[in-house]
């Protein structure tokens, strides 16, 4: 045997899993080979005498061995890859935004909880940005039966690691009164009153030119 052949086999020697006639011809080489002794001592303290009978063929161990390095080395390869393309793409999708916002990119909730109304904007793998104003609902006599609230929104944040909800509640003073919020999105107004959906006003295509 070669040098390079013996020492490749010095691991599964010293561990049992090579074939008599290996330990044999590994034994041999090693009586006459200072060099590969002493890797061997170096690994080990001593050469046993004979060591049992592998399951397996030598060279069946040395393909596999190298196979499995192979493997993990592609795989760790691809993790590198998948990752910083990840963060280039979180980094640039959130650094920029895009202002076609769409409704679809919200999840929206909404309800009724305790002595008020609830919305709550959950973004879908991102982030909102929104412009917003309330003002006071009135009757003809000029008093105040409600609140109306205006949100606009202005960008949406891409990224995989960039999380973010955001939510209103208003109490509701008696049956009669109105707590509404309009929502402004690239595609649609939405209307949501008193935690219920009340309308879904598409936008055309020119005006969100």
């Amino acid at each position: 045997m070669k040098c390079d052949v013996v020492q490749d086999l010095l691991p599964s020697y010293a561990d049992g899993l090579t074939s008599e006639e290996s330990n044999r011809e590994i034994e041999k080489h090693l009586k006459t080979c200072e060099k590969c002794s002493k890797y061997y001592r170096e690994m080990t303290g001593e050469v046993p005498e004979i060591l049992p009978k592998a399951d397996v063929t030598d060279a069946a161990l040395i393909v596999g061995m190298r196979k499995k390095r192979k493997k993990v080395l592609i795989a760790a390869a691809l993790a590198v890859i998948i990752l910083a393309a990840a963060l280039v793409w979180t980094f640039t999708g959130y650094s920029m935004g895009s202002r076609n916002v769409l409704s679809s990119d919200v999840k929206l909730s909404y309800g009724l909880k305790d002595n008020g109304a609830y919305l709550e904007l959950t973004p879908k793998g991102g982030e909102l940005e929104f412009n917003g104003m309330t003002e006071n609902i009135e009757d003809s006599s000029g008093n105040i039966i409600g609140t109306r609230t205006y949100l606009k929104a202005l960008r949406f944040r891409k990224g995989l690691f960039v999380k973010g909800s955001m939510g209103w509640e208003n109490e509701m003073a008696g049956d009669a009164y109105i707590c509404e919020w309009v929502l402004e999105f690239s595609d649609k107004t939405i209307t949501i009153r008193n935690g219920k959906l009340i309308s879904e006003e598409n936008i055309s295509s020119s005006e969100q030119n």
